[in-house]
């Protein structure tokens, strides 16, 4: 990860932010909005052309109805009664 930062951050702010982002602060489900990452110090621009907007619009995507991560207390017991499911 401090890799690619490092191609457009100093090095120093890359190593910070790479340490940061893989710490596990966040599941991997969270979106991290482009006001968050420009606090975070990455270099965002919101600015997409209106063509990209409309192609994009020729695939909609589903509704997600669950969420995509759920907790499960450990130790889990499946439908058999073992731990892990089964």
């Amino acid at each position: 990860m401090r890799e690619l930062l490092a191609a457009r951050m100093e090095p120093a702010a890359a190593d910070a932010l790479a340490d940061k982002l893989s710490r596990g602060g966040w599941t991997h489900d969270y979106p991290i909005t482009a006001e968050e990452a420009k606090v975070l110090g990455l270099p965002v621009s919101t600015e997409v052309p209106e063509e990209i907007y409309e192609f994009m619009s020729l695939f909609p995507q589903p509704t997600r109805t669950r969420p995509s991560v759920e907790y499960v207390p450990i130790p889990y017991r499946g439908r058999q009664g073992r731990e892990g499911g089964g």
